[in-house]
């Protein structure tokens, strides 16, 4: 992709298959340093003729949708400009307006999915974005996701310290993203890590204190094939709330309890 590509759309519908397309869609606004729009789009059904659509009724859709992508985007999204959008349509027209209003430069989606994304991007949907799309089409064939694995559930690509970094400027950071840590980086190595804790245990003298004066450095980390159940283990044992996920010696991600909690819940509720 050429640095051409700076505004990109990416429709979701909260499974695997969209989850990998917007992915593909952040690899690529970091290549390009771009934004990511992130568009769910909300089906109205449509009223018989003569009877009123009640939009109130689509509120409460509007409101979990929101819930759901601002965990999305720092889970996923950490560290990119991004915009999140959410509209209640007709999925195909709702698509193509959204493209035009965001003046995109490059529309990413996946091909096929399960459960709700199908309605979205199989047969005539798909056909009437294709055909009608004023920007090019990125579609991403989507893999089988292993959801017992760590990568799977990570924060990927997550915001950064260095050694030096002053403790003001990481607080900063965790509070802006919403974070409880930050890893500290040495040459793209995770060689400690920030807490909440940490910035508490500072507190008057944040403006002062360097990263790796007040980060926890004997570090314990995992890989992204790691199994969900063995970071579980790891983050009750050693009564800490983050693991840094490593891969080819370059961090790749955090895995967090509340990522755990959310990986167990999903494997209750979704058994294969």
């Amino acid at each position: 992709m050429t640095e051409q590509f700076r505004r990109i759309l990416c429709p979701v519908d909260f499974d695997d298959n969209s989850m990998q397309a917007l992915d593909t869609a952040a690899k690529l606004a970091r290549d390009t340093n771009g934004t990511v729009f992130v568009l769910h789009v909300v089906p109205m059904i449509v009223a018989p003729t003569g009877m009123p659509v009640y939009v109130d009724l689509y509120k409460g859709q509007e409101e979990a949708a929101q819930t759901r992508l601002l965990d999305i985007a720092h889970k996923r999204l950490a560290g990119i400009k991004y915009e999140l959008l959410i509209h209640t349509g007709e999925p195909a027209g709702t698509i193509l307006h959204a493209e035009k209003k965001t003046n995109a430069d490059l529309l990413v989606m996946a091909t096929h999915g399960r459960r709700g994304f199908k309605r979205f991007f199989l047969g005539s949907v798909a056909e009437q974005v294709l055909r009608e799309s004023i920007c090019p089409v990125l579609t991403v064939r989507c893999t089988p996701v292993q959801n017992d694995l760590v990568g799977t559930w990570m924060t990927k690509n997550p915001v950064t310290a260095t050694p030096h970094e002053k403790l003001a400027s990481i607080a900063a950071k965790m509070h802006a993203g919403a974070f409880r840590c930050v890893p500290v980086l040495g040459d793209g190595a995770p060689v400690g890590i920030v807490t909440d804790g940490d910035i508490r245990q500072h507190t008057g003298f944040l403006d002062q204190t360097e990263a790796f004066k007040a980060m926890s450095d004997a570090l314990i980390t995992v890989t992204p094939t790691t199994h969900i159940g063995e970071a579980a283990r790891l983050l009750r044992d050693r009564k800490i709330g983050a693991l840094p996920v490593v891969e080819d010696g370059k961090l790749a991600g955090v895995i967090t309890t509340a990522d755990v909690l959310e990986a167990l819940t999903h494997a209750t509720e979704h058994p294969e």
